[in-house]
């Protein structure tokens, strides 16, 4: 209650004299990307979101795979079938698939179509959709047998 009773000096200037300086002054050049090209995509808050719940979904679904497998099973999707014999090569290719969902969204939400700015989360919420289903189903084998 203290803090309102106290003057602020900014009010006492008149909103006459603020115009010649409004006037004068120039807006700044377009600020850099901050980051290099690896680490830009994460300096968005909502992109970086994203993608800790894809990496969280992708872990879940590696682990399981793996277990799986270990149990006699067959990775059905062809694409991934060359990366889940070795959890090395599973790991870095679930790490490449995360960084290349945050690449793509943070691309879509600084994009110049207007379209591509409203749906920038889908790629990233899809893949985390499929690595969570996957991750579920395979929950699911390792429980029946």
């Amino acid at each position: 209650m203290f803090l309102a009773a106290v003057p602020v000096g900014a009010q006492e200037i008149p909103a006459q004299n603020l115009l010649p300086e409004i006037k004068a002054q120039t807006l700044p050049d377009k600020p850099k990307p901050s980051g290099n090209f690896l680490t830009r995509p994460f300096y968005d808050k909502q992109v970086r979101f994203l993608a800790e719940l894809n990496a969280g979904g992708a872990t879940m679904d590696d682990i399981s795979s793996r277990l799986v497998i270990g149990e006699g099973g067959v990775e059905r999707n062809p694409l991934m079938r060359p990366f889940v014999h070795n959890s090395g090569t599973l790991a870095v290719e679930s790490v490449a698939e995360v960084w290349a969902m945050a690449f793509v969204a943070n691309w879509m939400k600084h994009s110049s179509h207007a379209i591509l700015r409203k749906t920038w989360w889908l790629p990233q919420t899809i893949n985390t959709a499929a690595k969570v289903s996957g991750g579920i189903y395979n929950s699911v084998l390792l429980t029946s047998q």
